[in-house]
């Protein structure tokens, strides 16, 4: 079986499956990274349907990981009564920037520069020697606190989806929109989330570089744009993103996961920190009203991460050891 991969600059060429299977069971029996690439939306089906058949000497990727996402997973097998010691790992970001554009037909237009960490953060080293074999452009990070919240998407999609509302509904996503859709007001409210990111971030003894600097580290604009310091010239010269049409509606996953999987778990951490966040509580608040959902109750709580009434050491302790105090 084979797909064909459309790649820039490097022309197409036809990729081999080396196996398909059947079940989960079959999958995982003999894998030693196990990447479970989807949405977050099925992060958890998968995390029930893995947690039958890990084992020791595995790890598990989410690629990406989302906000949160590890620590999501890592509740779920908790509470199936899972046993073994199997890291979970996670992405800041998918590894690609790719889209399906035909029938066994993708378009890879960049592959990202990804941050990578483990829960627990005492297996990232041993756990990043086997993901840059894969993946060498990546770089590891302390834990996974570190990758959840350098989750560009939750950053870049919201405002977007939520100030273009009219036009994606009125147009049916006919516009590109990374780069039409990004006004200088949209950008603006891009820059205010990215702060907000980066308090949560420092109250929790790390300093996060901007959202700008991971866009231009993961190859996504260009080194003018960079240099500009404007987040918005950055949007418009992102030629890896710039073939990209916007959605066709608001049920889309820009919302429907990058808010209660993207920015709801960061509102969380926010409260459980009391760090302000008022731009995200707002973006959160709005998508939930335009489709209709309390993303606040459907999205990544602080029970649903398994992190509920923890001090700030004994959040830290988990994420290096695993272990809740």
């Amino acid at each position: 079986m084979e797909r064909l991969i459309s790649a820039s600059p490097s022309g197409e060429q036809f990729v081999h499956i080396h196996r398909v299977c059947e079940t989960i069971e079959e999958a995982l029996e003999e894998a030693e990274a196990i990447l479970i690439t989807v949405p977050a939306i099925a992060h958890e089906y998968y995390a029930h349907a893995c947690a039958p058949y890990l084992k020791n000497g595995q790890m598990v990727v989410l690629n990406p990981g989302s906000t949160g996402g590890a620590l999501a997973f890592k509740k779920i097998l908790r509470e199936r009564g899972a046993r073994m010691d199997v890291p979970i790992c996670e992405t800041n970001t998918l590894t690609y920037i790719c889209r399906l554009v035909g029938p066994s037909r993708v378009k890879i237009t960049s592959r990202s520069k990804v941050q990578f960490a483990s829960l627990p953060g005492k297996k990232t080293m041993e756990c990043y020697q086997i993901f840059k074999g894969l993946f060498p452009e990546s770089t590891e990070r302390k834990n996974v606190l570190e990758t959840s919240l350098t989750n560009i998407n939750a950053v870049l999609h919201p405002p977007g989806m939520i100030l273009n509302a009219g036009w994606i509904e009125h147009a049916k996503g006919n516009f590109s929109y990374y780069c039409e859709g990004t006004t200088p007001a949209v950008a603006r409210v891009m820059e205010k989330v990215d702060k907000e990111r980066m308090a949560i971030c420092q109250k929790l003894s790390f300093k996060s570089d901007r959202f700008l600097d991971f866009f231009y580290k993961a190859g996504s604009t260009s080194e003018r744009a960079y240099q500009s310091g404007s987040l918005y010239q950055a949007l418009q010269e992102s030629e890896p993103n710039r073939f990209i049409r916007a959605p066709e509606n608001l049920s889309y996953r820009f919302l429907t996961e990058d808010i209660p999987f993207g920015i709801v778990p960061m509102a969380y951490l926010g409260r459980m920190l009391d760090v302000p966040a008022p731009i995200i509580n707002a973006l959160i608040d709005l998508a939930s009203i335009i489709n209709g959902i309390d993303y606040w109750k459907t999205g990544w709580t602080l029970e649903k991460m398994g992190i509920q009434g923890m001090s700030l050491e004994g959040l830290l302790n988990y994420v290096e050891n695993g272990i809740s105090a």
